[in-house]
Order: C-alpha cells, then sequence, then structure tokens
C-alpha cells in the first residue's frame, strides 16, 4: 500500500431544509442520530451549519480543513438541502479549493420548485463559459462566471446529478467575495452573453 496517495473527500449534507415533496419543513438534526455523531465532532471531522453562509464554510475551512499535514481536498459531495442557491453557492465557495482533476458532485438536481434555478439558470451560464473562445469575428464575448471558467475542464450530466471536472491549474485561495454567489448565478438575464441577440457574426 505504499502507492496509496491520500486525499479528502468533503461530503455537504442536509441539516434541515424543504422537504422535496413539498409537505413542510424538516425538523430536527439528523446528523445526530448517527451513532458516531459526537465521535466525529470531537474529532472535528462533523461540522453543522448553514451551506449557504459563505463566512460559516470559510471559517470550517480555514480553522478545520486548511492544515498543513492535510491530504489534499479531491471530491466535494454536494448532498445538501437540494436548493437552488445553496448548491450554487457551493460551487463558487469549493471549486475553486478542489485540487487539480478532482471533482465536484452536486445531487438532487431534479425538476422541483427548489432546485429548478440551478438547472435553468445556473448550468447554462457554466456551459456556456466552458466554451469561451472570444472569437473577435464574433460580438464580444463575455464569461458569465470569471472565477470558475479558469478552473474548469469539463461539465458531466445525467440524471439528477452533476459533475464538475477541475483542470490542471492549481487550487485556490478566494476572498469571500469572490467565493460568493453572484447576482447573476440564478439569473443568466444578468449575464450579457445570455441575452438573445448578442451571439452575432460581426461583419
Amino acid at each position: 500500500m505504499e502507492n496509496v496517495i491520500p486525499l479528502r473527500l468533503l461530503v455537504l449534507k442536509r441539516d434541515r431544509g424543504v422537504k422535496e415533496s413539498g409537505h413542510g419543513e424538516y425538523q430536527g438534526n439528523f446528523a445526530e442520530k448517527n451513532k458516531r455523531y459526537q465521535q466525529y465532532l470531537d474529532e472535528d471531522r462533523l461540522h453543522c451549519g448553514d451551506g449557504s453562509d459563505v463566512n460559516y464554510l470559510d471559517e470550517v475551512w480555514r480553522k478545520s480543513m486548511k492544515r498543513p499535514d492535510a491530504p489534499p481536498l479531491k471530491i466535494v459531495v454536494d448532498d445538501g438541502a437540494h436548493l437552488a442557491e445553496h448548491m450554487a453557492q457551493s460551487v463558487f465557495f469549493w471549486f475553486p479549493k478542489i485540487e487539480p482533476r478532482g471533482i465536484l458532485i452536486v445531487e438532487d438536481i431534479q425538476p422541483i420548485a427548489e432546485a429548478n434555478a440551478f438547472r435553468t439558470q445556473f448550468l447554462p451560464q457554466l456551459m456556456k463559459d466552458l466554451h469561451y473562445c472570444g472569437d473577435p469575428k464574433q460580438s464580444p464575448d463575455d464569461l458569465c462566471f470569471p472565477t470558475l471558467f479558469p478552473l474548469l475542464a469539463s461539465i458531466h450530466c445525467e440524471m439528477h446529478i452533476c459533475i464538475f471536472e477541475r483542470n490542471d491549474t492549481p487550487s485556490k485561495e478566494l476572498s469571500l467575495a469572490e467565493s460568493t454567489m453572484p447576482p447573476n448565478a440564478l439569473d443568466m438575464s444578468k449575464c450579457i452573453s445570455m441575452l438573445s441577440g448578442h451571439w452575432q457574426t460581426t461583419t
């Protein structure tokens, strides 16, 4: 086993949130039902908080995860609240911190009211950026997500799940402002290159 390279897997799970069936809210701390709940808390391996709160995420990252002896962060799985704003925020915060050729998996993007904007507003913008070329023969191309584009190698989606792959660019420490979901994240009408008529060949 000498050739095994250690890595870190981060899984974002739901504590409480909106039921996918739309029949009210989940109540209580479901992680507490795990028999190793207190052990993981004591070992600083479990953190319970708001996955859309950038300040909370940053505190967990800096105080508990960003250690000199920590293996590289290679895989992040978002299986949290399944709310569009939470899922998009996960991508903006965690994707830059993943090491080259690592992956971020976002689950449960199925057509439910709570998650719809992630699939219909966020993904089209990121897909457009993935194919960004800035061809001067066309109308000027503007990136929707300039903090993600330089790090993105590919996007793989199948039923209810998307996998975002990092390219070979080293992981980056972004500011809190850069790690925060921008205003256009869930509204592609706020990204100029997504507007109707923007893509026209110049003469």
